[in-house]
């Protein structure tokens, strides 16, 4: 609306009120009179004595509205960029402030605001008085800024830092290597992995879950579970979610999509199990805060989750790659930025220990639940893809946000991703989220594995790394010690598709210290010889004639012998695809071929 129809609104009270603020002389009692006085005032008349009385922090607020927001006053925006609202827009009466019933000054800002809104046509005039807002830059930090310790419930504590990129190219394949070997055992229904599985899982990822068992002090805590798993829980979700894997019978396979992923580049699997896990990922993040409950209640109306995951993923495309960032320094981001979401259509069905006494309709907020998600979704799924590196501390007691809640004072954390303090963008990342459009791996040099001898003995230089181990025991023995030895036997089962016998040949030369002796090199000539002698051509049906000449016949005929061939002394191989021509072909020669009657 414009600013006459906007006033027109008002009573003449209001109207009376406004006018006080202003210096117009015109003391007329009638409301028409009054509006179009008021009205002439603030759309051509001389705004100086008014704009004085504007506090900085009120100018930045016309800034942002008439420039960025059509007019509008959005007040969580405001609050994350420049830490505080004007007293007009804070939970007291409009009128109170604005009318001097309050022994601070009364604020000019209802000139110009009506119901958080600026008229449209009084716009381009305070535009012009108020300069564009500067966007406030994302406060980062380089490696070397970032701090050692962190204090944590008055106590320092040592900040883990991990770069991701190095630990998704062991682990992915590893993981899908276990898988493939079977024994992963997920819920039918749900498709999460048991406790037996998640142990399994954890034992091939590089350096293990983000906490180690010696980190859980569940037995200190009455609610919220362990703080274990996270990686391992999240391997299973997100490759059943690309479909790398499937569920068959309760166990997890590869997919034909699943095996082709070991030979394709990192960053290709990556970005599609990211793209995946953006539209179809389940289940909810948000079911991985033990202590929010009523999660699965009608009246709660949660949010679609790949709504909830796209607005995050714009907000880290906002984000400089290659920095570090506070964890709440990004949510302060999230939100002056216009990154925002809700959980829940209904938060008074969410709740912490009491449904009645803790529901997050008033113990609630942006801090406690719409954070909260974020840091499962970083935490647990992007940092495990390998997108962003992460800086941490353990979660008891990192994030004292919901504090303030009924029935939390024994609460040690609310959330197993509490210690998440910095992330940072990294190139897979950056690529994943279109920040670049290569990606060039960093790929930190690593000593040899093992020195390869002519008797097909591997010395080991060092502890292998959780994939490598589970390579080297599907096509090695341990002999002793440091020792194992090379089996051609296995070499050879492992070798039958042409991808994993390249993989097996690429990780034997590129884990050796030197050159491969000359009977390794035979050995893997002699396992390509052996694997390509024999090709599969597919199912065929044979055929059994009633004599030798009948054979011969068929097997030499023009309308028959393309689709045939001879097996024996009275039997004919027909491959499966050319049964049907085969039969057309004998029916010219005027023989039928009865249809085998199948139980």
């Amino acid at each position: 609306m414009n600013l006459q129809q906007t006033l027109d609104i008002l009573n003449a009270n209001d109207i009376k009120q406004l006018r006080k603020l202003t210096p117009i002389a015109d003391r007329s009692t009638r409301k028409a009179d009054m509006v179009a006085a008021l009205a002439r005032y603030l759309l051509s008349g001389d705004l100086s004595v008014v704009w004085e009385r504007l506090s900085e922090l009120e100018i930045q607020a016309i800034a942002e509205a008439v420039h960025c927001w059509d007019g509008d006053f959005d007040a969580v925006r405001f609050r994350a960029k420049y830490g505080a609202v004007p007293r007009h827009f804070q939970s007291r009466s409009w009128s109170s402030t604005a009318y001097g019933h309050d022994p601070v000054p009364p604020s000019v800002l209802p000139l110009f605001f009506y119901h958080g809104e600026v008229p449209e046509d009084l716009r381009p005039r305070l535009a012009a008085l108020a300069p564009a807002p500067a966007d406030r830059p994302i406060a980062t930090l380089s490696d070397t800024q970032l701090p050692a310790t962190l204090k944590n419930a008055g106590a320092a504590e040592p900040l883990r830092r991990i770069a991701t990129e190095a630990l998704v190219r062991n682990d992915l394949p590893a993981v899908l290597r276990l898988i493939g070997q079977g024994g992963i055992t997920v819920g039918a229904k749900t498709g999460l992995p048991g406790s037996a599985a998640v142990v399994r899982l954890e034992s091939v990822l590089l350096g293990g879950d983000w906490y180690g068992a010696q980190d859980d002090q569940g037995a200190e805590r009455w609610a919220g579970g362990p703080i274990r798993p996270i990686r391992p829980f999240a391997w299973p979700l997100l490759l059943q979610s690309g479909g790398l894997v499937k569920q068959e019978g309760g166990k997890l396979s590869l997919t034909a999509r699943g095996n082709k992923a070991l030979s394709r580049p990192i960053e290709e699997t990556v970005a599609q199990l990211f793209e995946r896990w953006q539209r179809k990922g389940a289940p909810d993040e948000l079911r991985r805060i033990d202590l929010i409950k009523g999660q699965t209640a009608k009246g709660v109306r949660l949010s679609p989750v790949a709504e909830r995951r796209q607005v995050i993923a714009a907000a880290l495309r906002d984000c400089p790659a290659g920095r570090w960032i506070d964890i709440d320094e990004f949510f302060r981001e999230m939100r002056s930025r216009g990154h925002v979401f809700a959980v829940s259509e209904n938060p008074w069905g969410l709740y912490l220990c009491d449904p009645q006494y803790g529901s997050l309709g008033s113990n609630g907020g942006f801090e406690v639940l719409e954070a909260r998600y974020c840091l499962v979704y970083l935490f647990e799924y992007l940092a495990t893809l390998g997108m962003i590196d992460v800086a941490y501390t353990l979660p008891y007691h990192a994030r004292g946000d919901y504090s303030g809640a009924w029935g939390t004072d024994d609460f040690l954390f609310l959330s197993r991703y509490d210690g998440l303090r910095y992330l940072r963008i990294n190139p897979l990342g950056a690529f994943c989220l279109g920040l670049a459009t290569e990606y060039r791996a960093v790929i930190e040099a690593r000593r040899p594995l093992f020195a390869i001898g002519a008797d097909l003995g591997l010395n080991l230089l060092r502890e292998p790394e959780p994939g490598e181990r589970l390579l080297l025991e599907r096509i090695a023995k341990p002999v002793s010690g440091e020792l194992w030895r090379l089996d051609p036997d296995a070499v050879l089962n492992q070798s039958a598709q042409a991808d994993e016998r390249a993989r097996i040949g690429a990780f034997i030369e590129s884990a050796a210290d030197a050159a491969l002796p000359p009977a390794v090199s035979q050995l893997l000539a002699t396992v390509e010889e052996r694997a390509t002698a024999l090709v599969d051509a597919g199912p065929a049906r044979l055929i059994q004639c009633r004599d030798p000449a009948t054979a011969a016949l068929l097997a030499s005929d023009p309308v028959t012998a393309p689709h045939c061939a001879r097996a024996g002394e009275r039997l004919l191989c027909v491959p499966e695809p050319k049964l049907t021509a085969f039969r057309k072909g004998l029916a010219k020669l005027g023989l039928i071929l009865p249809e085998t009657v199948r139980g």
